[in-house]
C-alpha cells in the first residue's frame, strides 16, 4: 500500500562547508550545531543535534521559501530504502507525530547509512 507523503524533498549532495548555513540560522537555537547538511538545486535538508529542518525554495525568483521543522522527539518511526540496480536513489521516510510522513529522496552520492546511523542515535 503506497504511503501518502506530507512533503517530499530531493537532495543530491552532501554539503561539507558552511555554504548555505545562513538560510537556517533563524531556526537554530543558541549553540545548536548542524551535523549533516544536504542539498539539491532548490531543496535543502539539515540534521542538527535537536531537529531536522527542510527548506523548499519556491517560485521563479526563489524568494518564497517553505521551512519545515521536525524535532527528533516527535519522530515516531522512520524507514530507509537503499538504492537498487536500476533505481539509484535511496529513500528516507520519517513519521512525525501530529504531522504525517516526511520523505527525502537521496541521490546516489549520498551515504544513506550515515543518515540511518545518525537517526538511530537521535530517535528514541
Amino acid at each position: 500500500m503506497p504511503i501518502d507523503l506530507l512533503t517530499e524533498f530531493s537532495v543530491t549532495e552532501k554539503v561539507i562547508n558552511e555554504d548555505g548555513k545562513e538560510l537556517f540560522e533563524m531556526f537554530l537555537a543558541k549553540e545548536e550545531p548542524i551535523v549533516l547538511f544536504y542539498r539539491h538545486t532548490r531543496d535543502k535538508v539539515i540534521f542538527t543535534d535537536r531537529k531536522i529542518i527542510a527548506i523548499d525554495i519556491q517560485g521563479l525568483t526563489g524568494k518564497k521559501k517553505e521551512f519545515r521543522m521536525f524535532p527528533y522527539s516527535k519522530i515516531t518511526s522512520y524507514s530507509v530504502e537503499t538504492a537498487g540496480t536500476f533505481d539509484w536513489d535511496s529513500d528516507l521516510k520519517i513519521w512525525v507525530s501530529g504531522v504525517g510522513v516526511f520523505g527525502v529522496k537521496l541521490g546516489k552520492k549520498i551515504d544513506i547509512k550515515e543518515i540511518g546511523k545518525f537517526l538511530s542515535e537521535k530517535v528514541k
